[in-house]
Formats: C-alpha cells, sequence, structure tokens
C-alpha cells in the first residue's frame, strides 16, 4: 500500500484533534495499520515539544506563541520537514499547511502518496464552548476536559493551554491566512472531505475510514 497522508483541516478548537484520533483507533481496530505504522504529526505539539526543550529556538517560540502570534512559516516547515516520517503506512498532519507559503513547502513532501484532506467546520460558538472546556495536564500535557480536577492519565496538575486563552485571536488568524488554503488542498486530494463540526466524531471516523480503505 502506497502512504497514506490524512490531512485534519480546520479552525482551532474546531475538533480535527479528537477527530484523528478517532479514525487512527479505527484504522487501528479494522487491521489496516497498526499503532507503529501510524504516524500523527501535530504542528502544536511540535513546537510545544520545542519549547519544553529550553533551546534558544524553544525560548523565541514561547514568545512568539503567548503573544498570539502565528510561528514563522520557515521555521514551522524545518520542524514538519524534520520529522515527517519514512516508513509509515499512515501519516495524520494537525494544524499544517496555515498559510500559501506553508503548503507549496508541504506539496513538496507529497511525492508519491495518497492524499487524504478533510475539513471539519464547526460553529465558531461551539468552537469557544469547547475550548473553555478543554484542560491540559501541566505534566504530561494530555488534553481533558475542564470536569476532571486533575489529570485522569497521570493525575497531574489542570491548567488552560497558553493559546486555548487567545481562541478568537487565532480564528480570526485562521480565516485571514488558512482558509482559503482549503480549496487548493481539496483540488489535490485524492480523498477529500468536508465534515460537519457537530457530528458525532467516532461515527465520522468510521464512514472516513470505510471511505479510504474499504470494507
Amino acid at each position: 500500500m502506497n502512504k497514506t497522508v490524512i490531512v485534519l483541516f480546520g479552525a482551532p478548537g474546531c475538533g480535527k484533534g479528537y477527530l484523528g484520533d478517532c479514525i487512527k483507533q479505527e484504522i487501528i481496530n479494522k487491521g489496516i495499520a497498526t499503532a507503529e505504522e501510524i504516524k500523527y504529526l501535530s504542528t502544536g505539539d511540535l513546537l510545544r515539544a520545542e519549547v519544553a526543550s529550553g533551546s534558544e529556538l524553544g525560548k523565541q517560540l514561547a514568545e512568539t506563541i503567548g503573544s498570539g502570534k502565528l510561528v514563522p512559516d520557515d521555521v514551522v516547515d524545518v520542524l514538519v520537514t524534520r520529522n515527517f516520517p519514512g516508513n509509515e503506512k499512515v501519516v495524520f498532519v494537525d494544524g499544517y499547511p496555515r498559510t500559501k507559503s506553508q503548503l507549496e513547502a508541504f506539496s513538496r513532501l507529497l511525492r508519491d502518496v495518497r492524499l487524504v484532506a478533510i475539513k471539519r467546520e464547526t460553529p465558531v460558538e461551539l468552537i469557544i464552548e469547547r475550548v473553555s472546556k478543554r484542560r491540559v495536564c501541566k505534566n504530561c500535557k494530555a488534553t481533558h476536559s475542564v470536569e476532571d480536577e486533575k489529570c485522569p492519565k497521570c493525575g497531574g496538575e489542570s491548567i488552560i493551554r497558553n493559546d486555548d486563552a487567545k481562541i478568537e485571536k487565532r480564528i480570526e488568524e485562521y480565516r485571514n491566512n488558512t482558509e482559503n488554503l482549503w480549496m487548493s488542498l481539496w483540488c489535490d486530494a485524492d480523498v477529500p472531505f468536508e465534515i460537519d463540526g457537530a457530528a458525532e466524531a467516532e461515527g465520522m471516523a468510521k464512514y472516513i475510514v470505510l471511505t479510504i480503505f474499504g470494507d
């Protein structure tokens, strides 16, 4: 099977990450690929890991992210290219590309792959409601609900993610810089989807995996 690259597209907080997790689990459950044969590439995770490393780049990124600004394209491109997998069967890409320049860089990584592009359309009101209830573990960085006083994974302290506190500004930047990339991804994709963000993610995941890979 050729490598399948699944791009998860949509506004910040639209639920594309959770949908991606559901699709990944469905792929594993159906025996299409093992967990070791799947790579989940989230630019948010890459950036947070670089910040946590304490490197000089990480310190610069912390200042940029803390102000709610977009990280420069060349920095994001380097992190994605550096971490883009080799032998995995299925690759999820979450939060990239976000600009025309990033889209051009991303296109160079997509030779000899089957591209799946999934856009999750979620009303802004629902995004803000979801984000207000989202917390992240200070220790292991796992995302969970505000209803959990402690991280259900490791018992660590629950905190508001720094970029969640600036969700309205991030949505505005998405509309100005990213949303218009969707048509290019739609046209380039071997299998494109537009998914209702208010729909139940587990059911959508089953439909998407069936459409991509068949029975």
